[in-house]
């Protein structure tokens, strides 16, 4: 929808910041082809449609934990519940499915989560 044909904005918000980050914001608007006040208004408005999501930093840190959730989740049955023998070659295994797969298996307790 045009701009022009929109609802009136009676509104304003602003917010100062440094020269790096006004830097950080323009290029990300010139990459997705617009100027940085639609920009910001756009991610902002985004972000009330799609709710609060994980930041990056967020995200990195929540996949470390839903990875040694899934360790110690196949180190318990590894060793007690089992047929496969308890071997360090299996634990190389698993560690290395859980380093490869981290963002799956994140993305699969957050839904198990959302159920």
């Amino acid at each position: 929808m045009d701009e022009s044909q929109e609802t009136k904005k009676s509104r304003n918000i602003t917010f100062r910041l440094t020269n790096e980050q006004y830097e950080q914001v323009e290029n990300a608007a010139l990459a997705a082809g617009e100027d940085p006040n639609s920009w910001c208004r756009k991610v902002a408005l985004l972000q009330l449609t799609e709710g609060f999501g994980l930041t990056k930093n967020d995200r990195l840190i929540y996949e470390e934990i839903a990875r040694v959730r899934y360790l110690v989740g196949n180190g318990f049955r590894i060793l007690f519940g089992s047929k496969e023998e308890a071997t360090a070659e299996t634990w190389k295994k698993i560690t290395a499915q859980a380093d490869l797969r981290s963002e799956k298996i994140a993305d699969g307790l957050i839904a198990r989560r959302q159920q």
